[in-house]
């Protein structure tokens, strides 16, 4: 993906080794410029280039960057969590730099990747000019979320498979899943409904040693506000639309489930029945530490509550067989929590 502003044809070089041999192009000048790139080696590393031409023949050409294709099943991979960055550019780029530093094979971002979805401005400052340096080298996954408003500037600047409001991927030997779990999307999360549906059969279907979900809403939560004011009444201690899903991800031994929403970080220990189950229950991560202006916990700590920080943050995850290494580290880089999970 690469944007101009103003009208040009694009040409992406690639290779194995520079100076580069292999190209791809765009037929007809555009500013938004999408070009797939075909026959590529597994768990291999390449370098690119990109430039683009306008009509009146002036260039202008990005610097020489790398990217490296999927591991394969039995490879050691690793991945970072960032999630609501919104519009708070200097934050995002520290936990960006951050994340770079410890060089993952991809990220995923739990949604509300911009502050307005509208606003063109603060897709290409806020959020890609600041993580420049992470997202120019390392595939992004995200989920939309409420502040994108659905808006056309979220499926114009990411291109995730079909139908891009939801959608699951493999990497190594692990499942992804993306889903939209915005109000516009409520019935469709419902048994019955159009993800719901979809989802349950590809866990069903999944082979994949790690089965991982991730959305914007939290399934669980200890967040003070945000579902009942906690200084003054119960909470919900979620969002009661993601009830059904969350049995879903208990029936098919999901692993994790990553949301954002909630501006802060909370790890629950392994739920399921709603009760803790060390053996076979499900963890859900709060990663919501990317910019937005941060939240805080209720007064008194919830059944499933595990580890709680109000501060920004990213995750850390690398895998390798049936272990999963989880860390997470505030924005000077300072680890706060970790934990592991190992499958026989």
């Amino acid at each position: 993906m690469a944007e101009t502003a103003q009208p040009a044809t694009c040409v992406v070089e690639y290779d194995t080794l520079t100076p580069m041999a292999k190209s791809v192009a765009t037929d007809k000048p555009d500013t938004m410029h999408e070009l797939k790139l075909e026959k590529l080696e597994p768990g291999t590393n390449y370098f690119y280039r990109v430039t683009c031409t306008t009509a009146d023949g002036a260039k202008i050409a990005g610097e020489i960057l790398t990217f490296q294709t999927a591991v394969g099943e039995d490879d050691a991979w690793s991945f970072a969590v960032i999630g609501d960055t919104q519009r708070n550019p200097a934050v995002t780029a520290k936990i960006a730099k951050l994340m770079w530093e410890r060089r993952p094979h991809f990220a995923i971002h739990c949604g509300d990747v911009v502050d307005d979805g509208a606003n063109k401005a603060q897709w290409v400052g806020d959020l890609f000019a600041a993580g420049n340096k992470l997202f120019s080298r390392v595939p992004l996954y995200p989920c939309i979320g409420n502040h994108e408003k659905n808006h056309a500037n979220y499926y114009k600047y990411f291109a995730l498979p079909k139908p891009e409001y939801y959608y699951s991927f493999r990497y190594g030997n692990a499942e992804f899943f993306s889903l939209d779990t915005n109000t516009l999307r409520s019935i469709s999360i419902q048994p019955g409904g159009e993800q719901y549906d979809w989802l349950d059969k590809a866990l069903a279907n999944s082979k994949a040693a790690w089965k991982i979900v991730f959305h914007h809403h939290p399934v669980y939560s200890s967040d003070a506000d945000d579902y009942g004011n906690t200084s003054k009444a119960k909470s919900t201690n979620g969002d009661l639309r993601l009830t059904a899903l969350g049995k879903l991800y208990e029936k098919h031994d999901v692993d994790l489930v990553f949301n954002g929403h909630i501006h802060l970080y909370e790890r629950s220990w392994p739920v399921r029945g709603g009760k803790v189950d060390a053996e076979r229950g499900v963890t859900h991560i709060t990663s919501g530490g990317g910019g937005g202006r941060l939240e805080d916990f209720g007064p008194t700590p919830t059944w499933f509550k595990a580890e709680c920080r109000v501060d920004y943050h990213y995750c850390y995850l690398s895998v390798q067989g049936g272990t999963l290494n989880f860390k997470a580290f505030d924005q000077e880089g300072r680890l706060f929590d970790q934990y592991s999970k190992r499958k026989r």
